[in-house]
């Protein structure tokens, strides 16, 4: 059976009328391509759906049940579009993305609050996981999107550059290097370092960098921000973090040094599923990401 959107409409138009003239005009045919598309459609159907005569046209027991069905139909279609329409608008939907800490607990939630006033209708989710963590989500469709600076198999996304974001010594006040403007990686050598979570993207960034560098293993590898300053602070080692977690380990003991080498930064994408399209929603968010780039902190 084919029924198609112009022959419902057709019979909607008819049965409204009750004039094969009225109903042509209505649907913006001639009334002989209009008589043709209900001959169509009652054989399509199978039965008589409409009685004729000179004068009138009613709809047969038949009609009347098909009727039923029909306008059920045309109310489920005209509730879809209306609400693909709201949601177009960006008035509804639901956006769940997934951040490195340190973007999550800085920049990210600034704009997350502008974005829910001029959009108070569309749900947030916000999840604050390291680089792995943040493509596997995107992969398996448990977020729209999510700001990532390692991607393990770069096929199955599509990424736009958000920022290069430089990655930072932190020290203790009273550190030999403290009183400098600016290093080189190799200022580092035979330093106790305290090294970042193999998940997270400061780490995978910095590995092919600090190779030759002759560091020492302070026998510490955390994930919090916080842990690594708490470290440093007691001057158990250096460590490198990246500029936008800064402003959340700000200490009086701590001292922010940043590097001579342009390559010593981590590049961020807002990165999404290859050949998915985002909701509007989503979309709204992502593109108000992308122009407030400018505004994150720099330390």
């Amino acid at each position: 059976m084919n029924l198609s959107g112009r022959l419902i409409d057709a019979f909607l138009a008819l049965e409204e009328t009750g004039r094969f003239s009225l109903a042509a005009e209505r649907c913006h045919v001639s009334a002989s391509a209009f008589s043709q598309m209900i001959s169509r459609l009652e054989e399509n159907v199978g039965i008589k759906l409409f009685d004729r005569n000179t004068r009138n046209v009613s709809l047969t027991p038949e009609g009347e049940i098909f009727s039923i069905g029909v306008h059920r139909i045309a109310n489920e279609m005209a509730n879809i579009v209306s609400e693909v329409q709201f949601r177009a608008s960006k008035n509804a939907g639901k956006v769940a993305i997934a951040s490195p800490p340190s973007l999550a607990a800085s920049w990210l939630p600034k704009q997350l609050a502008e974005f829910r006033l001029q959009f108070p209708g569309i749900e947030l989710k916000l999840y604050d996981v390291f680089a792995d963590s943040c493509s596997e989500m995107i992969a398996n469709g448990e977020v729209d999107f999510g700001f990532n600076a390692h991607l393990k198999y770069e096929i199955d996304f599509d990424k736009e550059l958000f920022i290069n974001e430089r990655l930072i010594l932190i020290c203790h006040i009273t550190d030999p290097l403290a009183n400098r403007t600016a290093l080189h990686l190799e200022d580092l050598r035979n330093r106790s370092f305290i090294y970042t979570s193999k998940e997270g993207s400061v780490r995978q960034q910095l590995e092919p960098l600090i190779k030759d560098i002759n560091l020492k293993d302070s026998g510490f590898e955390v994930s919090h921000l916080n842990t690594i300053a708490g470290l440093v602070v007691n001057r158990l080692g250096i460590s490198i973090v990246s500029e936008s977690a800064i402003a959340l380990i700000k200490r009086p003991e701590l001292v922010a040094i940043p590097f001579h080498d342009p390559r010593i930064i981590r590049p961020i994408y807002l990165v999404k599923k290859r050949n998915r399209s985002l909701s509007f929603a989503a979309k709204a968010l992502w593109d108000q990401l992308l122009q407030n780039s400018d505004k994150l902190l720099v330390n």
